[in-house]
């Protein structure tokens, strides 16, 4: 008995890493590309076509080419990206053949990062020939295990509201503005809201209020300029929109119960093969 496999295919492999944040928010990133981002550790809020996903460890979240979306991670993490492009038959997207849900829980996780750990290993040794050959193998089994998760997994449902999408540019507003004094009453009429209304509606979305969320992203933003030997403690203070550098400490203390300092000593110790933070991908 014999099996002829009449289907072609075309895979295209862009980039396949590690990476590890320590927190992290995303608006409206775009590639050209899928990208299959697996969370060995963390957990995300991440977006597609107006509606709001939570991913955990286990998971994978499909970002699909020319489709911008948010991640938002206020924990540290660390993801095993996969971008790559496959074409079946007629030059047929594969993706849009056979669309996978947002977020996937793999079956086999260990199994997962086993077969990635040696699709990294092919890749970083950049040859040709066979070495392609079992990076394109490596990389179907990848795609096999995802489609397989799907059809077992956990559904990953999607907290629809109107305000998820609404409140995005209140999102962007804060990130742009953390140097400056926000305050609630100057977000509410961006959007002509009661200020009471506004923060009620906002988390019920964000469980945090808009004061509460700009707090966290001041201390988020501190967080990653403190990877930067570079960036003294007075100027990340001022650059986030703390007081001082009294607050700054105080603030930073209370979210990571350890002082800034104490978190930069911890970094070192952390950055063993695995880029440090989000790259442009």
């Amino acid at each position: 008995m014999s099996t002829q496999i009449e289907d072609l295919y075309a895979i295209t492999l862009f980039d396949i890493k590690k990476i590890q944040y320590y927190s992290r928010i995303m608006f409206d990133f775009d590639q050209p590309y899928l990208t299959v981002s697996y969370i060995k550790k963390g957990e995300v809020i991440t977006t597609d076509d107006g509606k709001e996903y939570i991913a955990k460890t286990g998971d994978v979240m499909i970002h699909r080419p020319h489709t911008p979306f948010n991640v938002i991670s206020q924990e540290e993490g660390v993801h095993y990206l996969l971008s790559l492009k496959l074409h079946v038959r007629e030059g047929e997207d594969f993706f849009q053949l056979f669309p996978l849900d947002k977020v996937i829980k793999i079956r086999d996780s260990a199994l997962y990062e086993k077969k990635f750990d040696e699709l990294q290993d092919l890749w970083q040794q950049k040859n040709e020939g066979i070495c392609s050959m079992q990076s394109a193998f490596l990389a179907l089994f990848l795609i096999h295990e995802i489609v397989e998760s799907s059809k077992i997994g956990e559904k990953r449902k999607s907290r629809e509201t109107f305000e998820i999408a609404r409140f995005n540019y209140a999102l962007h507003y804060i990130e742009k503005g953390l140097e400056r004094n926000i305050t609630r009453e100057e977000l509410a009429e961006i959007y002509h809201m009661n200020p009471v209304y506004f923060s009620r509606a906002f988390k019920q979305v964000y469980d945090l209020t808009p004061m509460q969320m700009l707090q966290k992203m001041r201390v988020m933003q501190a967080k990653r300029m403190l990877e930067d030997p570079e960036n003294t403690i007075e100027f990340i203070s001022q650059k986030c929109g703390f007081y001082d550098a009294s607050h700054f400490n105080r603030a930073f203390q209370k979210t990571y119960h350890m002082s800034p300092n104490q978190f930069r000593k911890s970094i070192k110790s952390t950055k063993s093969g695995i880029a440090s933070t989000w790259s442009e991908d």
